[in-house]
């Protein structure tokens, strides 16, 4: 299953972001995102974009699958609960139905903000924990039916290690969902742009892939959710956000032209960026 998103402007695109590219080789890394303006900035990028609520409505579709009973998840880099409050809800809406939900955030802010998040769904169904760690080193000691990375294995060391782990944290039969961005109109700025995080640039979708080849994992299927984000209008500190990366005042112009040529008109005609993502689905046999 797969959206159509339109052609953007690639030979212009090109040639920016090979300037930028020549500009940025050579020099100093820019300075990276601290945890309170990373969380806080997320939140307005997400404002212009429709990929959460695209995300949402897909990943509920697949939770109404799992049938009627107890089911529990694991959301790695849980953030705020932005999306998780949506889909406990959605499996909350199985009257008496038992719900564990579990989250990892390394950020204490975002972890509070999730932990208020599933308290605001008040259902005496429903048990929630949030571990303030990285995957790595959360102490998770019990198994579960579905496990998520929702943009947030970008940042892990090692990815095999990673996918190998989450799988046995699930119980038999339970599925893992990776959802990450390709490297494509947008994270080939990130590419250039962002600094390298503990030794190692991000991961995008072909990296995601050839881990699960690489540990001997079988995937289920991938899908891409084609969304859209409005760029256009985003504040330095959204920008900055996009690339992954606190921008000098020299950058902010040629970015702004990378992404003018990159986007395509929305719906309501004002111009989009491609921000589409994948969704990696497999299961522990």
């Amino acid at each position: 299953m797969s959206n159509v998103a339109p052609t953007p402007s690639i030979g212009t695109a090109s040639a920016l972001l090979d300037d930028l590219r020549t500009e940025r080789r050579g020099a100093a890394a820019l300075v990276g995102l601290e945890p309170e303006a990373y969380a806080r900035d997320h939140a307005a990028f997400e404002q212009l974009s429709d990929q959460r609520g695209l995300i949402a409505e897909h990943l509920c579709g697949r939770l109404t699958r799992m049938g009627n009973g107890p089911v529990s998840v694991l959301s790695v880099g849980c953030g705020d609960g932005s999306l998780d409050v949506q889909l406990a809800d959605s499996l909350l809406a199985v009257p008496g139905r038992p719900v564990r939900y579990v989250g990892i955030e390394p950020w204490s802010g975002s972890a509070g903000l999730f932990t208020a998040a599933m308290a605001s769904l008040e259902a005496d169904e429903l048990s929630v924990d949030v571990h303030v760690a990285s995957f790595s080193d959360a102490p998770v000691d019990e198994s579960f039916d579905v496990m998520l990375f929702v943009h947030s294995i970008y940042y892990v060391t090692d990815l095999e290690e990673t996918l190998r782990g989450a799988l046995d944290l699930l119980r038999p039969g339970g599925e893992l969902w990776v959802l990450n961005a390709p490297r494509g109109a947008l994270n080939a700025l990130v590419d250039v742009l962002a600094p390298p995080l503990e030794g190692h640039r991000q991961w995008f979708s072909a990296d995601v892939e050839k881990a699960f080849v690489d540990a001997g994992i079988a995937l289920d299927e991938i899908v891409t959710l084609n969304a859209l984000v409005d760029l256009a209008s985003a504040s330095e500190r959204v920008l900055d956000f996009a690339v992954q990366a606190r921008l000098t005042p020299e950058l902010r112009g040629p970015v702004r032209a990378y992404l003018d040529a990159v986007s395509v008109p929305g719906i309501d005609g004002r111009p989009r960026a491609p921000h589409p993502v994948d969704v990696f689905a497999a299961a522990r046999r």
